[in-house]
């Protein structure tokens, strides 16, 4: 950096500089909460898990960042990565290599550490590409008209349904979500629970009215629960109310019908609206009128970087059999190389470095895109970001890296 900036961890229990990384994280992301020592708390808590850094011009905190190991979910496994997240540079030193000093320093650590992967919540597109990071999970909006919806006579809806008090359903969603995880799927820590479930509250932050909901099977196990706020609103004597979905999770199937069949039947509700679900939502088909649910804006999600090909690779389970060596690129270097995958026809990988010829030469973005059984390789192809060294080397990796259901994270960081 062509000044004097030093790059410092930042201790969550100093007052001081806690109020300056919030204010700092206001000002970046345009927050319209009140800066209290109430709040310096409650966000306190919720930080002290995890490793702050802030860059310093003399006294000044002119940078954030924010780092942590948690549990990301594969397809049919489970990797430990790197969480990034509360990454601001103040409006007075844009372009002064601040954000790469930071990102690439965290990399090289995790990387060190031997960390498969980074991941992060991207506020612009256009930032986290040159580092290696690739689109690997959508959500979309889908809004449910209830005044069309009407679930099918023969979707079954087994088990029982009973609404319960949110500080009731800390007790149960955890395990419950654990269940229900698709590829995509992070960790929830325990202070976000206890938002979620209005044990606690980050002061200043308005707290809607909002019911809770259980399903549980013919056995009395919780299989499912939705969380769901309302805004009253009418035309004259016409019902406009929106309910939001704030968290689905349905472990089974029976769970997710019975669910969604309250929802679609609830009163003076006039639209039932689900933020960040899944793009491949079954809701449509439990529905006589499919139209009734409308899938409305989306877009990226996680975003995820290898550091590791060769262990992420291995990772994770394939629902197709191939044999394929890649050649990935990498400006950085920490996952710059030659692999060689190959999967048996009960979707169980071997990945290992090899000298073998590729069939398919590809950045490390776009591999961290379709890690998790997303992405669009042929897209990629198209606008030359891939090279196949054989014919029908795209499309066989795309089908080798596709699965059944899109991945999906619904939890923002």
């Amino acid at each position: 950096m062509p000044f004097d900036v030093q790059i410092r961890p930042v201790d969550p229990d100093d007052d001081a500089a806690l109020d300056a990384y919030l204010a700092q994280q206001e000002i970046a992301f345009t927050s319209d909460e009140p800066h209290t020592p109430a709040r310096r708390d409650a966000y306190r808590e919720l930080m002290r898990e995890h490793r702050l850094t802030g860059a310093y011009d003399g006294d000044r905190l002119v940078a954030t960042f924010r780092t942590w190991d948690w549990t990301l979910t594969l397809p049919g496994g489970a990797a430990t990565v790197r969480a990034i997240s509360s990454v601001t540079v103040a409006p007075t030193h844009r372009r002064r290599g601040l954000l790469t000093a930071l990102m690439t320093g965290d990399l090289a650590d995790a990387h060190a550490g031997r960390t498969i992967a980074a991941v992060l919540i991207a506020s612009e597109a256009t930032i986290y590409g040159r580092f290696g990071f690739g689109p690997a999970t959508e959500t979309a909006t889908w809004d449910l008209d209830l005044g069309t919806a009407r679930v099918r006579p023969d979707v079954p809806r087994a088990g029982d349904l009973e609404m319960v008090p949110l500080p009731a359903l800390r007790a149960i969603a955890p395990q419950v979500f654990a269940a229900a995880r698709l590829p995509g799927a992070t960790d929830r820590s325990p202070g976000r629970w206890d938002l979620l479930c209005h044990v606690r509250t980050i002061p200043g932050q308005p707290e809607k009215p909002a019911a809770a909901v259980v399903h549980r099977d013919e056995d009395g196990v919780p299989q499912g629960y939705v969380i769901y706020t309302w805004v009253d609103r009418w035309e004259g004597r016409t019902c406009r109310t929106v309910a939001t979905v704030e968290d689905f999770q349905a472990a089974t199937p029976a769970a997710y019908a019975a669910l969604w069949g309250l929802l679609s039947e609830l009163d003076l509700i006039a639209t039932v609206r689900g933020a960040d679900r899944p793009v491949d939502e079954p809701l449509p088909w439990l529905l006589v009128d499919p139209r009734a649910a409308r899938r409305m804006e989306g877009g990226d999600m996680l975003w995820t970087r290898l550091l590791d090909p060769v262990a992420a690779l291995a990772a994770r389970r394939y629902e197709a059999a191939g044999d394929v060596v890649l050649a990935v690129t990498d400006p950085l270097g920490h996952a710059a190389g030659t692999v060689s995958l190959q999967v048996d026809g009960a979707g169980k990988a071997v990945a290992e470095p090899t000298t073998a010829s590729p069939h398919l030469t590809l950045p490390v973005d776009v591999l961290s895109s379709i890690w998790l059984g997303g992405g669009d390789l042929p897209a990629a192809a198209l606008a030359g970001r891939v090279q196949a060294h054989r014919d029908g080397a795209v499309e066989e990796v795309a089908r080798l890296f596709r699965t059944l259901r899109a991945p999906w994270t619904g939890t923002s960081f």
